[in-house]
């Protein structure tokens, strides 16, 4: 029985490339935050996103110079992905920070309140 090769495509990663094994792969994107890759069947589809993906980030290089670069016209296949999606926060603040100053904000206003009842009633 012949085990099916794959090769797999860091596009982000600690060293983006093209990986023959998905232990090599997953050394360059665990715990990498934003990480992306891709599992393919053959060198050439592995090869041919590799260049599509390249194209358009030429700060990124290959690392393999035994791979040929096959001429495509295929557009970037990822988009960027936040990698927090439930933090709403609007601000570059950190999350408790914000919270602070939400909750002083709210004994301000308290205060306030309080100052007007205290001036209207008495």
């Amino acid at each position: 029985m012949t085990t099916k090769r794959f090769y797999y495509v860091v596009f982000v990663g600690k060293v983006p490339s093209i990986y023959e094994s998905w232990i090599a792969c997953s050394e360059q994107v665990t715990r990498f935050p934003g990480a992306a890759f891709k599992k393919y069947p053959s060198l050439e589809e592995a090869n041919n996103a590799w260049t599509a993906y390249r194209r358009p980030h030429s700060n990124v290089q290959l690392l393999s110079p035994q791979l040929p670069e096959l001429p495509t016209d295929y557009p970037p296949l990822l988009v960027p992905v936040q990698a927090n999606m439930d933090d709403h926060t609007p601000s570059k603040l950190p999350k408790h920070c914000v919270y602070i100053a939400m909750l002083l904000l709210g004994v301000v206003i308290g205060i306030l309140l309080l100052l007007v009842i205290m001036y209207i009633f008495f």
